[in-house]
């Protein structure tokens, strides 16, 4: 059985998910609600006891093999019911509200636990270490209702063994070289060093690391170079990884600390002998110049989950480049920007907040009466140019070159990527996921015409990859060969007709509120 655990401070954009898609089915719980807004509404009258507590939602998914369902539906209702109230009560959760939700969307039989934080007597349940938990708890739960065990994630980040290396090892006593790696990255690891402590104790060991690094801070990777044989941290497993490092071996990572020396030791007088004292004294100092130098010139800016940061976008290396990239994007017109602007608030209901932070930093602007938006390297660098005319169709000028795309980022390490089919689209999500008020990691939100431009390398570093379009579409297709561990969401409508949809529910909500106030007050007033 697989686990997972998502902790958010919205509960109607939670219910909404689980409830809305095809096929869901609320089969119990401890609540009387049997839809989005009832359940919301019954959820808030248990949260007014710790009204200062922002992360109340717990969403738990649990799944079992395709083979493991049950042909009854109603006893495999009841087993799944069983599973959900034993699961909550060793997670805690035995003093709270709660629903479950089935889902049959898939090939694998799985359910949604939607449960309050916050207990019936106003304590808080600890979410501390509960990913450990929940996996020692399905680990039980499988033992209990004889389901298939699934082995937890963290003993499975790195590649097994071949057979091939295997029978080396057994016949000549010699580890392959990806098993050294293996072993060498995960001794050096064991104190949680720094990014370049890593990449230099390495060196140290006769390993060459090469990380790319782009102007604007994103990881193109790293892999690692022993007797002649190269291979990338993807080929040792998703803990190797530049993202994989972090979060599965403790290796600590701040772009605007680390960049500068991280490309010294990339350097060919590093590859191979690690710097003496003295050199080390000389490249400490270095860095802090280095830093200073690409902070000045190599910001990136990122969308936060309320607002741009103002930084400044990268600057192109040399003026033909800069003519080159003008050449190739629509002239600007000034003068119809408040036009485009109004159109794409009252179209799409894009904040004007947003699209002025976007304008503002040219990713967005008016070419003639057209909204114009650029694509764009993960370095920064304008490739092409998505224009959308008044209608709602998209048009594109011809890319320079493939990894370009329509992009905005949340802050902090990128752990994700959502893939959308354009700029509206994946500007929409971005809204939908913060309306909804999850705690996602650090997100990169692309909108792209043709997988071509899709960064896989960088994508293929990632925990996350979800491919938000149509799955019918030529785009999804081959978005899927080039990311095959990508998840696919297929949306009922456009993202941005969701967007709109939420926008309309939620003004009609405070509407009815207002009536109800006024009416209210009528009543007292006439008593």
């Amino acid at each position: 059985m697989i686990g997972k655990q998502i902790k958010g401070t919205g509960f109607r954009g939670c219910l909404n998910y689980v409830l809305g898609k095809k096929d869901a089915a609320l089969i119990g719980g401890t609540m009387c609600g049997q839809t989005p807004e009832e359940l919301a509404a019954e959820f808030g009258i248990a949260r007014q006891l710790r009204p200062n507590l922002k992360v109340a939602v717990f969403h738990a998914t649990l799944s079992v093999d395709s083979t493991e369902k049950l042909e009854d539906s109603e006893e495999n209702d009841q087993r799944w019911l069983a599973i959900a109230a034993n699961y909550m009560k060793a997670m805690e959760f035995d003093n709270n509200q709660y629903t479950v939700v089935k889902h049959s969307d898939t090939e694998h039989d799985h359910i949604h636990i939607v449960a309050s934080r916050v207990c019936l007597d106003g304590g808080v349940v600890d979410d501390s270490w509960d990913y450990y938990k929940s996996q020692e708890t399905i680990r039980q739960l499988e033992r209990n209702y004889n389901l298939e065990t699934i082995t937890p994630s963290w003993e499975t980040d790195k590649r097994a063994q071949t057979t091939g290396e295997r029978r080396q090892l057994k016949s000549k006593g010699n580890k392959s070289v990806r098993v050294q790696l293996q072993d060498l990255i995960d001794e050096v690891t064991q104190d949680n060093p720094s990014m370049p402590e890593f990449v230099e104790r390495l060196q140290q060991q006769g390993v060459e690391v090469q990380v790319g690094l782009t102007r604007t801070g994103f990881s193109k990777g790293i892999s690692y170079n022993l007797d002649g044989v190269a291979l990338s941290g993807t080929q040792l497993g998703k803990a190797y990884t530049f993202c994989g490092l972090q979060k599965h071996r403790g290796v600590s990572y701040d772009p605007q600390r680390d960049n500068a020396l991280i490309e010294a030791l990339m350097q060919p007088q590093h590859l191979a002998i690690a710097p003496g004292k003295a050199e080390e004294n000389e490249l400490e100092s270095s860095q802090s110049e280095l830093v200073a130098t690409l902070s000045a010139t190599a910001n990136e800016l990122e969308l936060s989950q309320s607002e741009l940061e103002t930084t400044t976008p990268a600057i192109p290396a040399t003026a033909n480049e800069l003519e080159l990239q003008l050449s190739i994007l629509p002239e600007r017109n000034e003068t119809q920007w408040q036009k485009v602007r109004s159109h794409l608030a009252v179209e799409y209901s894009l904040p004007l907040e947003l699209l002025d932070l976007l304008h503002s930093h040219s990713w967005l602007y008016a070419g003639s009466e057209k909204a114009v938006f650029t694509g764009r390297t993960l370095d920064g660098e304008a490739r092409f140019a998505f224009i959308l005319d008044e209608r709602g169709n998209f048009t594109t000028t011809h890319p320079l070159s493939s990894e370009a795309a329509f992009w905005v980022a949340t802050t902090g390490e990128i752990e994700r990527a959502v893939i959308a089919c354009n700029p509206i689209e994946a500007l929409s999500i971005l809204l939908i996921e913060q309306d909804n008020s999850t705690t996602a990691p650090a997100t990169l939100y692309l909108g792209i015409e043709r997988a071509s431009q899709l960064p896989i390398q960088f994508l293929q570093e990632l925990d996350s990859v979800i491919i938000a379009i149509a799955e019918n579409s030529q785009i999804a297709r081959n978005a899927s060969e080039l990311l095959p561990d990508a998840e696919l969401v297929n949306p009922q409508s456009s993202w941005n007709d969701i967007w709109i949809q939420l926008i309309e529910q939620e003004q009609q909500n405070h509407k009815q509120n207002n009536q109800q106030y006024k009416r209210h007050t009528q009543n007292l007033e006439l008593d």
